[in-house]
């Protein structure tokens, strides 16, 4: 019976090695395309956009949705930025789509009075209940709405005032279904867990760049987006049946044979989670819908003809949160494999050299695309630089572990379980969603696990998998510690 798990833990073990070996070069390989737009600067679609924006050819009508719940905190933020948006005033529309259940209505409403009589078209929008949740939110909002292309903003969002004028010229092309900008972060020093969340979704936002270029499939978000109505309406809008609505319709538009486009130099400013509460909610989240979405599209991205190399992008794109949930299996594989297997095979040997090789390979070259992509630009000091980069790729971890978790309820057919974000040092206030005690209580586990496994280790000399349990003490102990001053406060 032990030779038979053995067996089973290693092949596990080198299945996942395997995978994330096609990973991290299918991604470097995107990261050298990035590397080639950044030397010069702008991308042509960008500098067909900039270009275009002196044109003084007819500009089509644009209505901005705004989907909002209980966002006290930003709405008011949101509105009057989005109403300083420069375009033609006959040809836009603000729709503020309100599903609030608190004093954020009353705000909202207050604002939008206030910008209404300056002569600004815009109107709130309240829905009897929340079905569908954000999703419902906007198929309702663009059924009320006149405008031939959609932008949209979450709460928390500031774009810049000549968002329009610098996008909506890319339309030109008229298979361009739905364009996409960069983001930044209001809130990004504030700690190193907004610093791990700016540097991680950077990197996301400078790969991203490489994968527009060379025409390949892309996960993009829903936010600071400009949508072709046509697009929409074709698709059959936003789907409520995953919590990841923007990717799920970004997925369908590309498989429908749109094109997409990718704006890194237009930014809009947002905010990121400050306590642990709000980041693990979300991103268990994230993961559930991003896994949930992959499997759902699967069969009809292997029916779609493209090339070899694309069609591994594609796979690599909707697969890679079901990689990252993989990275916790090898996690709950560590004590067995460091009791039963002695590494003293050529195969596992080299497997755990790979393995630990390609981490190193893919931590530098994600925190090199992190930093460019968020904007570091500060002074470089090597030993602290080091030490951050060793803290974010231990805090892909704990993400591991909330990608696990909704892998598995997933699998349960928990799919459409929404919990909103809230921004800022708050979080969550008065009611915590119940899923984030039972992350907590797997952040406990693991670190009690990991540790044990490094015990293990120490009494047995066998010393392959110690980086990697060390690695998951350390990333979930932050994770641990940060809860708990979320606690104190």
């Amino acid at each position: 019976m032990l030779v038979l798990l053995s067996w089973f833990c290693q092949a596990v073990f080198l299945v996942v090695v395997v995978y994330f070996a096609l990973y991290v070069l299918l991604e470097l390989r995107v990261f050298l395309i990035s590397r080639k737009v950044e030397r010069r600067k702008l991308t042509e679609l960008a500098h067909s956009s900039a270009d275009a924006e002196t044109e003084t050819a007819r500009w089509p009508s644009v209505s901005v949705l705004l989907p909002i719940y209980n966002e006290s905190e930003v709405v008011e933020r949101l509105i009057d930025a989005v109403c300083r948006l420069r375009y033609p005033g006959e040809l836009l529309e603000i729709l503020v789509l309100d599903d609030s259940s608190d004093g954020t209505t009353e705000l909202a409403r207050v604002r939008v009075g206030q910008h209404a009589a300056q002569g600004v078209d815009i109107r709130l929008v309240k829905r009897l209940n929340r079905k569908g949740y954000k999703a419902g939110n906007l198929v309702n909002g663009i059924q009320q709405s006149r405008g031939e292309f959609f932008a949209i903003f979450d709460a928390d969002f500031v774009p810049p005032t000549d968002f329009l004028l610098k996008t909506i010229p890319c339309f030109k092309d008229p298979k361009l279904g739905f364009l996409q900008t960069g983001v930044g972060y209001d809130n990004r020093d504030v700690s190193f867990l907004t610093r791990f969340q700016a540097m991680e979704m950077g990197h996301q936002q400078y790969v991203t760049v490489g994968l527009s270029e060379d025409g390949d499939m892309a996960s993009l978000s829903g936010s600071s987006c400009v949508w072709r109505k046509v697009c929409v309406d074709t698709l059959g809008g936003w789907n409520a049946s995953t919590v990841t609505e923007d990717v799920d319709l970004g997925y369908r538009a590309q498989f429908g044979e749109w094109k997409y486009a990718y704006l890194r130099n237009v930014v809009s400013m947002s905010m990121l989670p400050e306590t642990m509460s709000a980041f693990r909610i979300q991103r268990e989240r994230w993961g559930r819908g991003l896994i949930h979405s992959g499997f759902k599209h699967f069969k009809q991205m292997l029916s779609q003809r493209m090339p070899l190399i694309k069609r591994m992008h594609a796979m690599s794109v909707m697969f890679s949160s079901v990689l990252l949930a993989s990275i916790y299996v090898l996690v709950l594989l560590s004590l067995p494999l460091t009791y039963l297997v002695h590494f003293d095979g050529a195969g596992m040997r080299w497997g755990a050299i790979a393995f630990f090789g390609l981490v190193v390979l893919w931590g530098l070259e994600n925190a090199f695309g992190a930093r460019r992509g968020a904007r570091f630009d500060g002074k470089s000091n090597v030993l602290k630089d080091l030490w951050d980069t060793y803290r974010y790729i231990a805090m892909f971890l704990p993400m591991a572990w909330y990608y696990f978790a909704g892998g598995v309820r997933v699998l349960f057919g928990v799919y459409d379980d929404f919990h909103r974000t809230p921004k800022g040092k708050h979080g969550y206030r008065a009611i915590v969603p119940r899923i984030n005690s039972t992350l907590l209580a797997g952040e406990i586990f693991t670190f009690l696990y990991s540790t044990a496994t490094v015990w293990v280790a120490l009494r047995s000399g066998n010393y392959f998998l110690i980086p990697l349990n060390v690695t998951v003490c350390v990333g979930f102990s932050m994770v641990l510690y940060w809860s708990w001053q979320d606690r104190r406060a």
